[in-house]
């Protein structure tokens, strides 16, 4: 099969703090907020080539929307790689010949959040992509994609920010549970 090709970066730290105190009642509390960057892109198709310029481009693109981006140009690499994330959401686009064969295979994994298709011929894929909830739409431009790829970064963010309303040095055990 074809060569895989795997680019990752990252803008920032993979984790963010955040405090806020809030006055009430009973005084000063203290909320910590830890929101994580646990959003991955991969971008499958057989035609990419990260030497062309045009290449190139689409990625800076796609970095505007997501940090973590990873390309392959084979099906069952990207699937193997695919099954070693544990601890992240991922977003796929998909070329729409590739996507027929991989999107079976991947679809009912948990960490598979969303799918693109980014093809030449929208009619040609419009009647399998039924089957598939997760396939967000089928595109031929990358800056959709980008926008609808925003979109899904920012709900993923938003399912995993952790709160924590007790402070870090009570002793869980010592509190009084009604509440």
């Amino acid at each position: 099969m074809g060569k895989a090709q795997s680019t990752s970066s990252s803008k920032s730290d993979a984790t963010t703090n955040a405090s806020a105190v809030l006055k009430g009642a009973e005084g000063r509390h203290r909320i910590n907020i830890q929101q994580m960057q646990n959003v991955l892109l991969i971008w499958l198709d057989s035609n990419i080539d990260e030497t062309k310029k045009d290449c190139q481009n689409t990625i800076t693109k796609l970095r505007s929307a997501v940090n973590d981006i990873n390309t392959f140009t084979d099906g069952d690499q990207c699937l193997e790689f695919i099954q070693t994330i544990v601890d992240n959401k991922v977003c796929i686009i998909v070329s729409g010949l590739l996507g027929e064969h991989i999107v079976p295979r991947v679809h009912n994994m948990p960490q598979i959040d969303s799918i693109f298709i980014f093809c030449g011929n929208i009619n040609h894929h419009e009647e399998w992509v039924k089957d598939w909830p997760k396939i967000e739409g089928i595109f031929t431009d990358i800056t959709p994609i980008c926008e609808a790829l925003k979109e899904a970064a920012h709900q993923c963010e938003q399912n995993v920010i952790l709160m924590s309303f007790v402070g870090s040095n009570k002793n869980l055990d010592q509190l009084d549970p009604s509440f």
